[in-house]
């Protein structure tokens, strides 16, 4: 168990320093909140709320479109394994 912890501790203390580097350099959360105020929020009140509508509309559509794939990828594998088992019973 003294391996395990010390295992965890090493990929630990790597994962927060690595972190910690990327949140110094990088400031994402600085670069979005600073597109917001420069952008978004000078915008009228409809103009928000009309994009945020627009932008519903799309995500729900994407999802449609995702679940729809995904569906079509699930019936083409259950196809070829039906395919797979039939031919393994034949033979």
């Amino acid at each position: 168990m003294v391996i395990w912890e010390w295992i965890q501790n090493v990929f630990g203390l790597l994962y927060g320093k690595f972190n910690e580097m990327l949140q110094s350099s990088l400031d994402i959360d600085g670069k979005l909140i600073a597109l917001y105020q420069e952008f978004v929020s000078p915008l009228p009140e409809v103009i928000k709320i009309a994009g945020l509508a627009f932008l519903a509309i799309i995500i729900v559509l994407g999802v449609f479109s995702f679940v729809k794939k995904m569906l079509k990828l699930f019936i083409v594998i259950a196809v070829i394994l039906a395919i797979i088992l039939f031919l393994s019973r034949m033979a």
